[in-house]
């Protein structure tokens, strides 16, 4: 059974619940506490918010860290933090698994081409998410420029601190009905906190919530699956 190393604290509380998914997912199956071992390595959260051009260089050293505790391979709790991916993914002694091709190879099973990502302004505006998921044939569409400035701010000032507000639920259900006028034939929430918010029972559109996708990826591989 693999190490699995969790690059954390980008929120906390979505580090939080790849934990709980990958240890209850193992006992639901089967029944037994022997789940795989995690490391965590919490970085700080300010240094990361929006520096993209220092990046590079934390993740490495925080997934060499991982990689010195023991960890076999290493997955990101965050969605945003992959603008580095590319860059970094050849030169680590661990394989980092990459949460856009875990949430690529969902909506593939799903048969969509054409989906909304919803996720924090850097994720958004940037185009790493999008190519990501054009290299395995599917569009991204993403909401307009306000759209796009509410949802990061319930992202920052509410969920990143699991404060959950009706009023901004609704407010993200008319901007997954607009982005379905569009064309959206599925939501990706591509932020790790946006699950707290937004679930399938809040739309007709199919939700790919990238935390339960990729943390059940590296449940997987850490089981050898």
């Amino acid at each position: 059974m693999k190490k699995i190393g969790i690059l954390g604290g980008l929120g906390p509380e979505s580090t939080i619940s790849y934990y709980e998914y990958i240890t209850r997912k193992y006992y639901e199956k089967y029944n037994n506490y022997e789940y795989p071992e995690i490391i965590i390595y919490s970085v700080s959260f300010e240094e990361f918010i929006d520096q993209e051009y220092e990046m590079a260089d934390k993740v490495k050293n925080a997934i060499m860290s991982l990689y010195k505790a023991g960890a076999d391979f290493v997955v990101a709790a965050c969605n945003s933090v992959h603008i580095v991916y590319d860059s970094i993914a050849n030169e680590l002694p661990i394989p980092w698994i990459s949460i856009i091709d875990a949430a690529a190879e969902e909506i593939q099973k799903n048969h969509l081409k054409k989906v909304g990502l919803l996720g924090t302004i850097f994720t958004m505006s940037k185009d790493f998410y999008k190519n990501g998921l054009l290299k395995q044939g599917i569009e991204a569409i993403t909401p307009d420029a306000d759209d796009q400035k509410r949802i990061n701010e319930i992202i920052y000032q509410e969920l990143v601190v699991k404060k959950i507000e009706s009023s901004s639920r609704r407010e993200i259900q008319e901007i997954i009905k607009k982005l379905g006028r569009k064309g959206a034939e599925g939501i990706v929430l591509a932020c790790t906190e946006l699950p707290f918010l937004i679930s399938q029972k809040d739309t007709s559109l199919r939700v790919f919530n990238t935390t339960e996708i990729h943390a059940q990826k590296a449940l997987d591989i850490a089981l050898g699956e």
